[in-house]
């Protein structure tokens, strides 16, 4: 996925008749709604995320009613169920620590100074990222990738497990 991409919920129920659905928010996601740009969705299966015109139609700050241009029946925002709602702008990239996919698969991964292997990929997840770490033996496991957990030394390309995590 690109850098800059914020997800704001997923395609919820159907709304009315002509193709309003609830947007049912992921953490942050009324702010990642309201200081979208640029709006996208992804699709299961797709390659990359779509671009679309969001527009938002009302309902309340829990449980936002929305709209995408083209989508106008009951049947078509049913078509979407499930699909996640991501947005892009300059606002929301402000003061964030973002990694871009790319820079992290092939890492290597430390913990308490011992090499456990490289990330081999990284999962997404509503709440935050998972990266996997792939070791020599052939065994992997999975680590939330949050600040309180790992420490990203960008210059090395090294990834660093808090100690007692693995």
């Amino acid at each position: 996925m690109d850098a800059g991409l914020w997800a704001c919920g997923t395609v919820g129920r159907a709304h009315g008749l002509k193709g309003e659905f609830y947007l049912d928010l992921l953490p942050n996601g009324l702010a990642h709604l309201s200081g979208g740009e640029r709006f996208f969705v992804e699709r299961p299966g797709a390659d990359e995320p779509q671009p679309v015109v969001l527009s938002r139609e009302g309902g309340t700050a829990e449980r936002p009613i929305v709209t995408l241009e083209g989508v106008d029946s009951r049947e078509a925002a049913r078509a979407l169920h499930g699909t996640v709602i991501l947005a892009s702008g300059a606002g929301l990239d402000e003061g964030v620590d973002h990694y871009p996919v790319s820079e992290l698969v092939g890492a290597r991964v430390e913990c308490g100074g011992v090499e456990l292997g490289v990330v081999s990929d990284v999962l997404m997840n509503p709440v935050h990222d998972i990266i996997q770490i792939d070791a020599p033996d052939g065994t992997s496991a999975l680590v939330p990738f949050v600040a309180e957990l790992v420490e990203v030394d960008r210059a090395r390309r090294v990834i660093v497990v808090r100690e007692g995590l693995l």
